[in-house]
């Protein structure tokens, strides 16, 4: 079984080691070895537990272009002492002796023996202490109390989500029945706060006579999306910087006008094609 050890040094350089015995003797935990084994066709990296950050990098930019030099069929396989796979086990012989669970006694635990932290006079399982001039939630030794309003539910919440100034629907239709309405127009839909209304005419038969009454009633639904009002001329209301009301007017004869619109286009396009007639017939 053809083998290879070469250990990382500090330079970034390798050396290759040699040994009658097993391989595991010659791991020292301090130190990053890369492993050549060619009948598993594998690099083992192996990282001692206190080995160096500077050789485990320099280990793994090594092993790499060891690899390149055996051949890219092998592949690399990075292992931390303690956590070796069973076949690279058995190509060392055996675990490291850093590998190997050894037993905890009372000098370890700073002669206790009781489960004391060697470096604390104290538990380590005792309540924090706030640092000076810290106040934390629950400590016995806070020094001073939250002050201020407290949340203390959905009702002292209201005065707050509640609109301060309350919309008087009358008054600011007095205000527009006030205002002079642009000749041609008519009022069709008014938007007051987060409401709409609709201008609706009412028929009503009174001794067979019909009378048609314009009234303005709130729109029950108002569907969601994006609309645009083709066809109408806003008009905003607004006192003291806030708007009170926008009206949408539409011209009177915006029907008519379309239509006679679209008549002389027609009439355009017939007097073209006569022409275009008349030099024909010419030629």
């Amino acid at each position: 079984m053809g083998l290879q050890v070469f250990r990382i040094e500090n330079d970034g350089t390798t050396t290759e080691l040699s040994t009658d015995g097993p391989i595991k003797d010659i791991l020292e935990t301090d130190q990053s070895y890369v492993i050549v084994s060619d009948e598993q066709r594998k690099v083992y990296l192996w990282k001692g537990i206190t080995s160096s950050v500077r050789s485990k990098f320099i280990g793994a930019k090594r092993s790499q272009e060891i690899r390149g030099q055996v051949g890219m069929h092998y592949s690399v396989v990075p292992l931390d002492e303690g956590e070796e796979e069973q076949e690279f086990l058995d190509i060392i012989g055996g675990k490291t002796e850093a590998g190997i669970a050894q037993e905890i006694k009372a000098e370890d635990l700073g002669g206790k023996a009781s489960g004391g932290h060697p470096l604390r006079e104290k538990s380590e399982f005792d309540a924090p202490e706030p640092a000076g001039g810290m106040n934390i939630a629950g400590s016995k030794q806070r020094q001073s109390q939250n002050s201020g309003p407290l949340y203390t539910g959905t009702e002292s919440m209201a005065p707050l989500t509640q609109d301060t100034q309350q919309i008087n629907f009358e008054k600011i239709m007095q205000k527009l029945e006030e205002i002079k309405m642009p000749e041609g127009f008519e009022r069709e839909l008014i938007i007051i706060g987060n409401h709409a209304y609709s201008v609706v005419e009412k028929t009503q038969t009174f001794l067979g006579e019909k009378q048609v009454e314009k009234v303005i009633e709130k729109v029950g639904s108002i569907p969601e999306g994006v609309f645009f009002a083709e066809n109408y001329s806003p008009r905003i209301l607004s006192e003291g910087g806030r708007i009170i009301a926008i009206e949408f007017l539409r011209h009177k004869g915006n029907g008519n006008t379309k239509r006679q619109a679209a008549g002389k286009g027609t009439d355009k396009k017939q007097l073209l094609k006569d022409q275009i007639k008349s030099q024909l017939e010419k030629k």
